[in-house]
């Protein structure tokens, strides 16, 4: 027998806490529900409900210091509450643990979990309450360039162990290598440091590293997936399924998505129709706009048809117009301020006179000082050249030619990391520049595409084309200032409002311009003549493809150089330390070369960083970093820092007494850079010790050669540098493979 409809009509007051503490206020009217007998019973007899969830699920939900629970799962939880009068609590803990226990039925149920079969087993699912997109994560500034499914091959992944979901994405990726991780917090750890490369999200991570102070993610690329999260109760209360599937119909899909607005700074859907402040923005992010004013906004002076002044002191372009769409959907107004250039702008917002800097390329150098939004465009890096001059595809062969670019361009530091010896000149504009090549003062300019045909036309420079792509795409996002995290907030929000129709329309309309001069058509000539003329090395690039592979495998070797750096001592770091260890040991065995490690440790240096302070202590690590990069220019010499105070150098291609002298001569260097320690028990100055082990050419000639690695090689070094430092340090402790007592030198 039913009983009467319970009709309820009521404000919800929800308390939202998101960076730091936001609270805000909705009104809600719910539609009519009717509980069966059944399920009003089932209320009567089981008024509290308890789901496990994960304690690391941030915004979906969130524990505070004083254990009160809150987030997206919280506020539906609570509004099915208000809707039917069944109350669920959330117990958050360790994923896998909570499984278990819904396993054996010490808890009731799931929340915040993926509808898979092997939970079918011993649960019911309501309907989904939140369907999610899965997207890659990978370090700020993605220094990898992972772009595609395809760029993610041989890479590594890490995901965390227990998610059903992301365990089944990864299967997806077999020729990725996927690392369980146990908590969030170290996978965020882990990519952030680039000790693993890539991890999957659901906008739960992204939104935990900025909360803990870890903003060193970016959004890379959707893979595609798409998870419905449900709730899920044992399989003998089906009353309880039915209720709270009631309850989520009468909230209805409108109101589910404008809480998921208040929580999510990306967006989880492929349908994205936020047009309006209120449907996206808290009271208090809009309080925060009141109270702010006119947002301060720094661009790039001449950078057409992206962004420019116009002669009455406005701005115009493609980001210009973007910027224009986001104030309008925010019922807000941004307040230019006037620099001279590019590099004038960034100066501007370091020095708090911007807001927000509205095109800005994410790199590490400008994460020290500024937030980003997700990128508005993405734009790939050509090479422009005179009409009369010819590009192979490889800057490696054009290291005697000067390049010319726009002063302040975060491509610049980019290309000097991957092309140490490559030429780049500044210019203050995109016109000076390309006068540069067009008159031969340079060989070849970089910049977006249409950059350099909008400027070419509009200035009447023929004599330059477009050489080649350099397969560097340029994300061009608005930078916040760190000082004003909720207005990174707000801006996320309204850039993940745009549809990319919106973009494409905006960005057409720019770039087609540069096409509808019906006075003159002789601009394009160089254009197209610079198509054909890359097609024709395309044609010939077949016949030749060992050489352009070997180029291609060059310029990702450089770009990969950044992730494998030290950033304090600019020597390798401990993760390519591992690549190169076995790579060279497998060399020496083919080609039966002689190889030494020698490892090395400053002597008493805690006592150093105790007495003279931490900051003195990276002194002395950067001296001795640049003393090994000094000594290790030979192309099989190979420098790295692998620990606190602790080196190691790899010597391929020298013979043993070579390698002997080597050591004792970097141990004396050392002594002689006179580095004050009184903490030094042999000496008044910062020492070093050696562990110094060879292996000969000859060696391998032995029936046991062959069953010695790599990681037995390391350890024969490190006992040598133990004997080192308990013979007093500031000595070379030296072995030879088959040696049975290494041989000491002071």
């Amino acid at each position: 027998m039913k009983v009467k409809p319970l009709i309820l009509l009521f404000i919800l007051n929800t308390v939202v806490v998101l960076n730091g503490g936001l609270s805000s206020t909705f009104v809600f009217a719910a539609s009519p529900v009717t509980l069966t007998a059944e399920e009003q019973a089932f209320i009567q007899a089981h008024p509290i409900i308890t789901l496990g969830t994960g304690d690391a699920w941030e915004p979906y939900v969130i524990v505070g210091e004083d254990g009160q629970i809150t987030g997206y799962d919280a506020d539906i939880l609570s509004q099915i509450k208000q809707l039917t009068g069944l109350e669920i609590r959330l117990l958050p803990g360790d994923w896998r643990e909570r499984q278990t226990q819904a396993q054996r039925n010490e808890i009731d149920g799931l929340s915040t979990g993926g509808i898979h079969p092997e939970r079918r087993i011993y649960l019911n699912f309501s309907d989904p309450y939140i369907r999610l997109n899965k997207f890659v994560l990978v370090t700020k500034g993605n220094p990898l360039n992972i772009r595609t499914r395809a760029d993610l091959d041989g890479r590594s992944i890490a995901i965390h162990r227990g998610n059903l979901s992301d365990e089944k994405v990864a299967q997806s990726f077999p020729r990725s290598h996927i690392i369980p991780f146990n908590s969030i917090d170290s996978i965020i750890e882990a990519v952030s440091s680039g000790h693993v490369d890539a991890t999957f999200d659901n906008g739960s991570m992204l939104y935990h590293a900025n909360r803990i102070g870890s903003p060193y993610l970016q959004f890379a690329l959707s893979i595609n997936e798409t998870l419905d999260l449900a709730f899920g109760i044992r399989k003998d209360w089906p009353e309880a399924i039915s209720i709270i599937n009631k309850g989520l119909r009468a909230l209805g899909e409108a109101e589910r998505q404008r809480i998921q607005a208040r929580w999510f700074l990306t967006p989880l859907t492929n349908h994205e129709t936020t047009t309006n402040q209120s449907t996206f923005l808290s009271a208090e992010e809009t309080d925060f706009l009141n109270r702010l004013g006119s947002i301060r906004m720094c661009i790039d002076p001449n950078w057409m048809p992206l962004e420019a002044l116009t002669a009455d002191g406005h701005s115009q372009g493609i980001i210009s117009d973007l910027i224009a769409l986001l104030m309008h959907r925010l019922n807000h107004s941004t307040q230019l301020v006037y620099t001279a250039n590019w590099a004038e702008s960034l100066t501007s917002v370091q020095a708090g006179s911007c807001d927000i800097i509205s095109a800005a390329a994410i790199t590490p150098e400008r994460s020290e000082y500024l937030n980003f939004t997700r990128p508005l465009l993405s734009e790939p890096l050509v090479i422009a050249i005179r009409t009369d001059n010819t590009f192979d595809g490889n800057l490696n062969h054009y290291f005697n030619q000067t390049f010319v670019m726009v002063s302040g361009h975060a491509a610049i530091e980019l290309l000097r990391r991957q092309y140490p010896a490559m030429r780049i000149v500044e210019a203050n504009d995109v016109t000076t520049a390309l006068r540069a090549i067009a008159n031969g003062d340079a060989f070849g300019y970089i910049d977006l595409m249409p950059t350099i045909a909008w400027t070419a036309q509009r200035n009447d420079i023929l004599n330059i084309k477009i050489a080649g792509n350099l397969n560097e795409h340029y994300d061009l996002a608005i930078g916040v200032r760190k000082e004003l995290p909720m207005l990174l907030s707000i801006l996320s929000k309204a850039v993940a409002s745009l549809n990319p129709d919106e973009i494409k329309t905006i960005r057409d309309h720019w770039t087609s311009v540069r096409y509808e001069q019906p006075a003159d058509y002789r601009w394009l000539w160089p254009y197209f003549s610079g198509g054909i003329l890359l097609l024709l090395f395309m044609l010939i690039w077949n016949h030749r493809l060992t050489r352009l592979n070997e180029a291609l495998r060059t310029a990702n070797a450089r770009i990969v150089l950044l992730t494998i750096t030290d950033e304090l001592t600019g020597l390798f770091n401990r993760r390519y330390f591992h690549e190169v260890m076995p790579r060279e040991w497998r060399r020496a065995l083919r080609e039966r070369r002689p190889l030494h490690l020698l490892l090395i440790d400053i002597d008493y240096f805690k006592l150093y960083n105790d007495g003279y302070g931490h900051p003195a202590g990276d002194v002395v690590l950067q001296s001795v970093g640049a003393l090994l990069r000094e000594r290790t220019r030979r192309g099989g010499d190979f420098a790295f820092r692998v620990g606190g105070e602790e080196f190691a150098i790899l010597l391929t291609e020298v013979d043993r007494a070579t390698a002997m002298a080597f050591a004792e001569e970097l141990r004396m260097s050392t002594e002689k850079l006179g580095i004050p320690h009184r903490g030094n028990t042999v000496a008044p100055v910062v020492t070093l010790s050696l562990g110094l082990l060879s292996v000969a050419e000859n060696a391998f000639d032995y029936p046991n050669a062959i069953p010695l690695n790599w990681e037995n090689v390391y350890h024969r070094a490190d006992d040598l540098l133990y004997q080192a430092k308990h013979a007093g340090r500031n000595c070379v402790a030296i072995g030879d493979w088959q040696a049975s007592t290494p041989k000491l030198s002071t």
